[in-house]
């Protein structure tokens, strides 16, 4: 019985479910809820520029992430090791800090903290016109958001100042933080770094602001072209000498007369001569008329040829005049051995090949009984009486009489030198012959070689 009844009420509570779901199954359906239109997206090109007037909350994730991303140091591969606050890395540094002040949004909105007016009532913006305010005005302008009770000194313009003075501290090189710390108290005032200043002061150290350093600059632009023959024409050397110049004197407000003329001249003095041709069209058409140029622009084409030129190996090719300098001396030079030099000239070359060689070198006179040496030295002059022998004996040698030196000596008439000099001699057609085609050659290779046939003519008409 009790098998039987839990049996009953278990099929009871079956039964009451079945029930249940059928009665739900014949209700009617309810309407959906409405689903909520999607908010329209703010426009920003970067994440940290949203809300850029807006007060940061460093209590959220986003918050300290804009904060984490802004205290970086500028992200450039030239600055690795830091900028060390020379010239050399001004042009890299300036570029590297706009594109931050951009991606950060510290010169937008109306908590930006680039834009400033100086004393002529133009608004300059501090990164790229570091030179055209002075210290006294930028300072004045900075406590609207630096100085503790002014109106945005609890605003995100405080912040973004807080911000890009860490980014610049660790941007800078240790030697380059020690000679900003000398400096400290021309950018920090009642305990706050003001960023603007003090990136005004490392500029200024680095730069030198002032009349002679803006004149310096003016003449470095002007000897471009020497700079890039000691560069050997290399076009991105050239290119970032224009820049570091030309940048720093718009930075004060300076103006550069006719700098498409300055990039023409320098790239004249460049040895490639595809090179060459192709900046010689340019410039032909520039003055002509026919090419409306920039600065910008001319640098763009000069780099594109350059660097194609590198790609395809054509870079530094000799113009066919020099090619032909270069054939016609090789032939001057395989010619060499077949040009006869003058019978004294061989006599002194033969004898400084001996000398080289350790071989045999000119007998040195005994000074010591000159008067011996003098009665030895008479008879040889003597010459033999008609009939006489031409061949005697004195002392442990034999003499012989030799016509060409008109005196007693050692050597035979026949093996003298000075008688096979004579008989060379008595051949002009075939020296004359050979001067000719030398000094032909020599003229149509090298004007100096030429100089030198003329010289070694003189020696011949001297002796």
């Amino acid at each position: 019985m009790e098998e039987l009844l839990a049996l009953v009420q278990t099929l009871q509570g079956q039964v009451a479910a079945l029930t249940a779901a059928a009665a739900a199954a014949s209700a009617p359906v309810a309407a959906p809820a409405p689903v909520a239109a999607p908010a329209p997206v703010a426009f920003a090109d970067t994440p940290n520029v949203l809300e850029v007037d807006d007060l940061i909350d460093y209590s959220t994730k986003r918050g300290s992430a804009i904060y984490e991303k802004g205290i970086q140091a500028l992200d450039d591969k030239a600055l690795t090791d830091g900028f060390s606050m020379t010239q050399a890395q001004t042009v890299v540094f300036v570029e590297a800090l706009q594109n931050k002040c951009t991606q950060m949004g510290w010169n937008q909105g109306t908590k930006q903290i680039t834009s400033f007016i100086n004393r002529e009532g133009k608004t300059v913006d501090i990164i790229k016109n570091y030179g055209q305010i002075d210290e006294v005005t930028l300072k004045q302008q900075c406590e609207r958001f630096c100085k503790p009770g002014e109106a945005d000194a609890q605003s995100r313009a405080k912040q973004n100042n807080t911000m890009m003075c860490a980014c610049l501290s660790k941007t800078l090189t240790a030697d380059a933080k020690a000679k900003l710390l000398a400096h400290r108290s021309d950018f920090t005032f009642d305990g706050v770094e003001y960023a603007p200043l003090m990136y005004k002061v490392i500029m200024r150290l680095t730069t030198m602001d002032s009349v002679a350093t803006t004149q310096s600059l003016r003449d470095n632009l002007q000897n471009l072209g020497t700079f890039a023959a000691t560069v050997k024409g290399n076009v991105d050397k050239i290119h970032a000498e224009f820049d570091k110049n030309y940048s720093q004197l718009l930075s004060r407000g300076a103006s550069v007369d006719d700098p498409i003329q300055i990039l023409f001249d320098a790239y004249q003095v460049v040895s490639c001569y595809n090179f060459q041709v192709y900046i010689g069209r340019q410039y032909e058409d520039y003055l002509d008329g026919k090419l409306t140029l920039t600065h910008e622009a001319l640098l763009k084409m000069a780099k594109a040829k350059y660097d194609w030129l590198v790609s395809k190996k054509k870079w530094g090719a000799k113009s066919p005049d020099d090619e032909k300098i270069v054939a016609m001396a090789a032939e001057i030079k395989s010619l060499k051995g077949q040009l006869k030099l003058n019978p004294k000239l061989a006599k002194i070359a033969d004898k400084k090949d001996e000398d080289k060689k350790g071989g045999k070198k000119q007998n040195k006179k005994d000074t010591s009984n000159k008067r011996e040496q003098k009665k030895d030295e008479a008879w040889k002059k003597i010459p033999p009486k008609s009939g006489d022998p031409k061949e005697k004996k004195q002392g442990d040698y034999t003499y012989h009489w030799c016509e060409h030196h008109m005196a007693w000596t050692v050597h035979k008439p026949a093996d003298c030198r000075l008688g096979k000099k004579h008989k060379e001699e008595q051949k002009p057609a075939i020296r004359a012959n050979s001067a000719t085609v030398a000094a032909a050659a020599a003229t149509a290779v090298n004007p100096h070689y030429a100089a030198l046939l003329a010289t070694l003519s003189k020696l011949k008409d001297d002796e």
